[in-house]
């Protein structure tokens, strides 16, 4: 899938979301779609695509200025606001000098520049670089946000999966990846990996929502989840940095507490896909 955010993300699905999709069953009782790690939301942007206005979407991230991100994008007058402060700033910026005095501002708009224009390369900054005016009402997860009924949280992602532990639900969770993302272990207001131990202590397969997962296979992954058999193996290669990795996408059958006329359809074992 081509990029639909409006800004570089890192660990952004795009890439993934094709496959994912085609791999994951999603019964007929689903009526809202969650995200408690949203970050840029490609795989409900890409059922959107698939199912235009079918489904709710809550996307859910502990990062303020994600949250605030997509507020902004929500909100029309907001974003045409948004869109002219940003580009005020970026057509002053020629060169990395320019750059670093934007970026050193410290308000939302230098957060943005700084993902949006210096894609996350510590050190890296193009030389030829030219301003181009940035239309952020021609981003495609704008019009998704405009259009589709979707709702905007910003709550602790564990907390987020709980909340919405319910059949009519499904949760895509894609949290950090255990070994390429360590700031959150010791920081007490952000939880982002305590989603790891919450799914190791309790059994997906007997939870009432659909839950999907992908992750990034180690061996951390392999213990926590090894008594999960509905497992797809893949490879993913980071076009970015030229990073070849071994993701597991993982799902359930959920539990229906009340009869239904829907035949859930066997999920796929585990495979390696090429």
């Amino acid at each position: 899938m081509k990029n639909h955010f409006i800004m570089a993300y890192n660990g952004n699905k795009r890439q993934e979301v094709e496959r994912i999709y085609n791999n994951i069953v999603i019964n007929e009782n689903i009526t809202t779609i969650i995200e408690p790690y949203a970050g840029t939301s490609a795989l409900s942007y890409y059922i959107s695509t698939k199912h235009p206005k079918k489904y709710k979407y809550i996307l859910n991230d502990i990062d303020a200025n994600i949250f605030n991100l997509y507020n902004i994008m929500k909100n029309k007058d907001l974003l045409m606001q948004f869109e002219i402060d940003v580009n005020n700033a970026a057509k002053t910026i020629i060169d990395k000098t320019t750059y670093n005095i934007v970026v050193k501002q410290k308000n939302f708009v230098s957060w943005f520049i700084s993902h949006k224009i210096y894609m996350l390369r510590p050190g890296y900054f193009r030389l030829n670089y030219k301003y181009t005016y940035l239309n952020f009402f021609d981003v495609p997860i704008v019009k998704f946000l405009l259009e589709e009924d979707v709702t905007i949280t910003n709550i602790d992602g564990v907390e987020c999966f709980k909340l919405h532990n319910l059949q009519e639900n499904l949760i895509f969770l894609d949290p950090p990846y255990l070994l390429s993302d360590n700031s959150y272990f010791d920081c007490p207001t952000h939880k982002k990996m305590s989603i790891y131990e919450y799914l190791y202590n309790k059994n997906i397969n007997t939870m009432l929502c659909k839950v999907i997962i992908v992750v990034e296979i180690n061996w951390i992954i392999n213990l926590l989840f090894d008594n999960i058999p509905n497992k797809i193996i893949y490879f993913l290669l980071y076009l970015m940095v030229k990073k070849k990795t071994l993701h597991t996408l993982i799902q359930n059958i959920p539990v229906l507490t009340t009869p239904t006329t829907t035949t859930n359809t066997p999920i796929i074992s585990t495979t390696t896909l090429q």
